[in-house]
């Protein structure tokens, strides 16, 4: 095994490590070894001034760059990458582009202008305090879910301008691969969104996502089931256990989307209406949905250690998710469908039965026609009545369809 001697004369010679001088080849590589009482080794480059390798007693070997910056007093170092991770002509062209940048008349006030950008991750913070102003609690969850399950560790300690497509796209092409094109393609908004921020405040130039996002191929969600196919989905909840089968039995009868439901309150309901407020619902409008004899059958027994419905702790709610859908399919021979597709479902077949466009959209908590803009500021009605009678229309149907059981 090699061991070299170190000359303390040399420039670049320092008291906390050996150092030496030497062209940096494989072959030169796969020979440094550190010496018994030594902490590491470095040896720099004869090619290029400041580019070197240092290896440490444990044995992992690092490409360094290390020299003093124009107009600096001391001298910087720069970790390049393991040596295992990295050719030494890639690590060669990395330390000719800092050697350019520390030759740089211009390299102290560069530096400055470099710290003063803020890195992703903080961005994000300002971005979650200041950007959701007026828009919907559920934008708002869900927009910092994505970044934060799959954006915040990748990008977090990327300085503004070094977040880029490419960065992007290597978060979203695995899911886009697994077909999770839907998660892909908000990921890829709520970045974006971030980044727009940041161009608004004055910390970037442009933002790198705008124009030409990739094609997602994210389906369009056009699912009808029929009544038989209601009533198969009803009779497979048999499998579940009593909470998962309440909230989805709910679901079908009452047209509230998922995450509502999920989050509904013992004390939301009076009269038998359900009251959704408007920090739970998707376009912050709160809506009440009436529940018919059959429809409060459905409900879970009430726990005396919490006023949420839907929860297994007690603390939270709980999640309805593909698990308990893949728990359906087993028992049900169906093409794709899904929670969704029970509101479709209903306004399709409601619209065919009942003229009564504006009551259907209301159980749906959509804002039609006379709902938007100056018309809805004047029309504050909430069609109690025609609601109920929908409401109850629906019910008698799916009651019809799948007895009493």
């Amino acid at each position: 095994m090699c061991r070299h001697s170190v000359d303390t004369t040399s420039p670049f010679f320092l008291m906390n490590g050996a150092v030496m001088r030497k062209k940096i080849t494989n072959s030169m590589l796969a020979k440094l070894s550190v010496s018994e009482g030594k902490a590491s080794i470095r040896v720099f480059d004869t090619e290029i001034i400041g580019f070197g390798v240092r290896v440490m007693a444990s044995g992992v070997a690092s490409f360094i760059f290390e020299r003093r910056p124009k107009g600096s007093r001391v001298a910087k170092r720069i970790t390049i990458g393991r040596v295992k991770d990295l050719t030494i002509e890639s690590a060669r062209k990395r330390a000719l582009h800092l050697a350019n940048e520390f030759t740089s008349p211009d390299y102290l006030s560069n530096k400055a202008k470099i710290e003063l950008i803020p890195t992703f991750s903080s961005v994000v913070n300002k971005f979650e305090e200041l950007h959701f102003e007026g828009k919907s609690p559920r934008y708002k969850s869900e927009t910092m879910g994505y970044l934060r399950r799959y954006a915040i560790k990748p990008l977090g300690s990327l300085k503004l301008d070094q977040v880029s497509r490419a960065n992007v796209a290597n978060i979203i092409t695995p899911l886009m691969q697994s077909g999770r094109n839907p998660t892909a393609q908000s990921i890829w908004g709520a970045v974006s969104a971030v980044l727009t921020f940041s161009v608004r405040f004055g910390y970037l130039e442009g933002n790198p996502l705008i124009g030409s996002p990739p094609n997602f191929n994210k389906r369009s969600r056009d699912r009808v089931l029929s009544i038989q196919e209601i009533s198969d989905i009803w009779r497979s909840t048999k499998l579940l256990n009593p909470q998962h089968l309440s909230i989805v039995r709910l679901l079908i009868l009452i047209p509230a989307r998922k995450t509502e439901l999920l989050g509904s309150q013992w004390a939301e309901i009076s009269n038998n209406w359900l009251t959704i407020p408007a920090k739970r619902t998707k376009n912050s409008d709160p809506t009440s949905l009436y529940l018919s004899e059959f429809s409060s059958k459905q409900l879970p027994l009430k726990r005396n250690d919490t006023e949420l419905l839907f929860t297994t702790n007690g603390r939270t709610p709980m999640v309805l998710g593909s698990k308990v859908k893949n728990k359906l399919k087993t028992e049900l021979d169906l093409p794709q469908w899904q929670f969704h597709d029970f509101r479709r479902t209903f306004s399709t077949i409601m619209n065919e039965l009942i003229v009564d466009h504006a009551a259907i959209e209301a159980c749906l908590n959509h804002r039609d026609v006379t709902r938007r803009g100056v018309a809805g500021i004047y029309n504050r009605s909430e069609y109690k009545e025609r609601k109920q009678f929908v409401l109850q229309k629906w019910s008698d149907i799916v009651e019809e369809a799948v007895g009493r059981d």
